[in-house]
């Protein structure tokens, strides 16, 4: 997690000069009047069955650890592209767009295999209802899982997917449904049910799954740090990092899910103590708007 950390604040040092780097996000998001509103709402997300294979699959799309290369050590996720499931209109990462919620599916700065040294992005689609259609991507592949496969391995680099985990990302992405959202508010309430829900998803997977995504909940409890101001929760940072690293510890032990069995519980306690505390004062985060304008001023 440190390491995609530190990747990402290279990426982000490049891409907004005039802004205090403070959250992964804005290495993606065009500085400006409305950055904080940006990093600070998403679309809504809408319901859906929750599965243990639509859990996996969740976890999995929000993580860095799904791909490989350069996108994942910039922190970027499916999530990034797709927030929620539907469309980031405000996505402009340099090596992969020159406009606003746009992406190069064949740039070379991500993929080895579909670079084509053209700069050429197209609209990110909405993944809502994706698993209708009947043909998918610019190459109008019939297969979501072809095509999601070409996405993860070919297009940006990651490992061949587990098979658990693969079945995992697309039951979550036929479980996308069509609605109405507008955009909503990221709180640490939603950033905490991320963790949880990706805890709860590696209990009932098997060993290689189960490590994917305790890295997957790891990632989450990065981005709960990364809005936790350095000086003001220097405490509170600390504490989440050590109850990251218990997860870390679960994931690379010998028998992962023994692991999870003995440690899991007492984890949860520490873990919702923690963010009740941090609860209280909510608006001295990088969650709320304010807080955050202020800090991008600065």
């Amino acid at each position: 997690m440190r390491l995609i950390a530190l990747a990402a604040v290279l990426v982000l040092g490049a891409a907004a000069p005039a802004s205090p780097i403070l959250l992964r996000e804005q290495a993606w998001t065009p500085a400006g009047e409305t950055l904080a509103y940006d990093m600070t709402h998403a679309p809504a997300e809408c319901a859906m069955d929750r599965t243990r294979a639509t859990e996996v699959g969740r976890a999995l799309f929000r993580s860095p650890a799904l791909l490989g290369g350069p996108a994942a050590r910039a922190g970027l996720s499916c999530n990034a592209c797709h927030s929620n499931g539907r469309v980031n209109a405000r996505f402009m990462l340099p090596e992969l767009t020159t406009r606003p919620g746009a992406a190069d599916v064949t740039s070379e700065w991500s993929s080895k295999t579909r670079g084509d040294g053209v700069a050429n992005p197209i609209d990110i689609p909405d993944l809502a209802g994706v698993g209708e259609r009947a043909a998918l991507g610019h190459t109008r592949n019939p297969s979501l899982e072809n095509f999601v496969h070409g996405v993860v391995v070919e297009e940006f680099q990651g490992h061949e997917p587990h098979s658990q985990a693969f079945e995992g990302l697309i039951a979550y992405l036929h479980g996308l449904r069509v609605c109405e959202t507008a955009a909503a508010p990221v709180t640490l309430t939603h950033a905490a049910d991320d963790v949880r829900r990706a805890v709860t998803a590696a209990e009932g997977a098997d060993a290689e799954t189960a490590r994917l995504v305790l890295l997957a909940a790891q990632d989450a409890m990065g981005r709960i740090v990364e809005r936790l101001p350095a000086r003001q929760f220097a405490r509170q940072r600390t504490e989440f990092e050590a109850l990251s690293r218990e997860l870390g510890r679960m994931r690379t032990s010998d028998d992962v899910g023994a692991t999870m069995e003995a440690a899991l519980s007492g984890w949860r306690v520490r873990f919702d103590a923690a963010i009740t505390r941090l609860a209280r004062n909510e608006r001295q985060t990088y969650f709320d708007e304010a807080r955050l304008r202020r800090a991008l001023a600065q």
